[in-house]
């Protein structure tokens, strides 16, 4: 019986350690970036697949073509939380933003 108990308590302390830990920097909800003159809006938050950074200008909308411009933006406001956009993903452009999977890393 003892022998059990002991055998539930690791399965269970094992389960904790394979799960997920929680999100650093997660729903910032959205948040004002200055870069070179320009205004930006950063909205970090969680999605199942993990953290999504979007990153939209104020006034007129990204353009497909302006990933680098976004990304730049993104940059500046994971740097200003000690971190910098995740590097293993990569931009999506949907409606005049520009996504970022994986959030700040």
């Amino acid at each position: 019986m003892m022998r059990a108990a002991a055998l539930i308590s690791v399965a269970g302390l094992s389960a904790c350690v394979g799960a997920q830990r929680p999100m650093a920097l997660a729903e910032s909800g959205p948040v004002a970036v200055e870069l070179a003159g320009r205004s930006y809006i950063a909205d970090l938050q969680p999605t199942e697949a993990g953290p999504v950074l979007a990153m939209t200008r104020d006034g007129a909308a990204f353009g497909n073509d302006e990933g680098a411009e976004a990304k730049r933006a993104a940059e500046a406001f994971c740097g200003s939380r000690g971190a910098a956009v995740n590097r293993a993903a990569y931009g999506h452009y949907a409606g005049g933003a520009w996504l970022f999977k994986g959030g700040c890393a």
